[in-house]
């Protein structure tokens, strides 16, 4: 049998700069030689990307639950106010796919039904439903919650 060869991360440092338009401001926290990671805002990040330079996006928003994130969000906002704000960071992501990319959205199937219908008016291709049972373990303790989470895939 083959011996597997030991993982070893490059010393080199991923350059942003060709997935940034010119003008952005924005530095990543981290950085690999594989990838950069951003600690802000999706909506402070995703303006400042190039149009069509991602292969894949999976998000996973708060399911507006009421889930306390401390001040720096409110999970419990107005149905209208909730879909208004997924469906403007989820412009911003499709725009930044390229052609051929994929887009994972985990939430709530009660979500995921209106967004991935939202996907759809974008150009996106659906794919698949993904359905992932989760009655271990509560998001939030003592409360309802639905029998599985969904992912809603799809193509550009």
């Amino acid at each position: 049998m083959a011996k597997q060869t030991a993982f070893k991360l490059d010393e080199s440092i991923f350059d942003i700069a060709p997935f940034m338009k010119e003008d952005s401001s924005i530095e990543p926290s981290f950085t690999t030689s594989l990838g950069a990671l951003f600690s802000a805002d999706c909506m402070a990040v995703l303006p400042q990307i190039r149009d069509e330079v991602v292969d894949t996006v999976f998000a996973d928003p708060p399911f507006n639950l009421g889930k306390e994130y401390g001040k720096s969000y409110d999970d419990l906002r107005s149905d209208d106010y909730y879909l208004q704000w997924c469906k403007d960071w989820i412009t911003e992501c499709v725009r930044t796919i390229k052609p051929g990319g994929a887009f994972f959205l985990y939430n709530l199937p009660k979500w995921n039904i209106l967004l991935g219908a939202y996907l759809t008016e974008l150009g996106m291709e659906f794919r698949h439903w993904i359905a992932i049972e989760i009655s271990a373990c509560l998001p939030i303790p003592g409360r309802l919650h639905p029998s599985h989470y969904s992912s809603t895939g799809g193509g550009g």
